[in-house]
């Protein structure tokens, strides 16, 4: 997102010494020039075909990056939780677009040129930021995992699994999902009606119970795991 365009949401930026949840860690030398942003939900935070002129980095909520499709809707192909990073790559093009898919989504932003200059005088630095491409290699690895189950019901599964790891203590496995329905479907390219048949049919087998709209607790996940074999 270009420097001006953070300007325009002047009153959303959040002051730097303001209390923002996240941890301190080797990356707060980078914090150190970042701009804080806090974003509605639906809100763009980069838009596809901008200039990679910054990295960025949810400090908290969760934002969804996104891919459109060739008949023209929306695909979320990561989900973006406090601590993830976006915005690397090789080119010098967004090639998605992100938005916050949670209201009052806080996004500190890095201009590329400065951290990669901090990067290269400092290895802690550098080391941290590889380990958040690795991350988000590994997500991507995960949603792969996600999107080759075969049935609607592996998928969603699966999802509630990978969120209760990323998301949430094993020891409690509950969680409040960051995302709607609607926003779940986009991420397991399926429908929201087929999302919501999938999570009755698992509560239905005693594998999750709801707390709410959004509040789940795993009770099996050993039925979860085996939901290929479920019908």
């Amino acid at each position: 997102m270009e420097t001006s365009t953070l300007a325009i949401q002047s009153k959303n930026v959040v002051r730097s010494d303001q209390n923002v949840s996240g941890p301190k860690s080797s990356l707060a030398l980078l914090d150190a020039f970042a701009t804080r942003v806090r974003y509605h939900r639906g809100q763009e935070i980069c838009r596809l075909g901008d200039r990679v002129d910054n990295w960025y980095r949810v400090l908290a909520g969760a934002a969804g990056k996104c891919a459109l499709q060739t008949d023209g809707r929306r695909r979320i192909v990561d989900l973006l939780l406090p601590g993830d990073f976006l915005g690397f790559g090789t080119e010098m093009k967004y090639r998605h677009f992100v938005e916050a898919v949670v209201e009052d989504t806080v996004v500190a932003s890095y201009p590329r040129r400065r951290a990669e200059v901090l990067a290269d005088s400092n290895p802690e630095v550098a080391r941290a930021i590889r380990e958040m491409a690795f991350a988000a290699v590994t997500r991507a690895e995960s949603q792969i995992l996600i999107l080759g189950q075969m049935s609607a019901l592996e998928k969603v599964g699966v999802f509630l699994l990978t969120m209760i790891d990323r998301m949430s203590s094993r020891a409690k496995d509950e969680i409040t999902l960051p995302m709607s329905r609607c926003e779940m479907a986009d991420y397991l390219a399926v429908s929201a009606e087929t999302v919501s048949r999938s999570l009755t049919g698992l509560k239905d087998r005693g594998a999750i119970e709801f707390a709410g709209v959004r509040e789940i607790k795993i009770l099996d996940r050993e039925t979860i795991q085996g939901a290929k074999h479920l019908r």
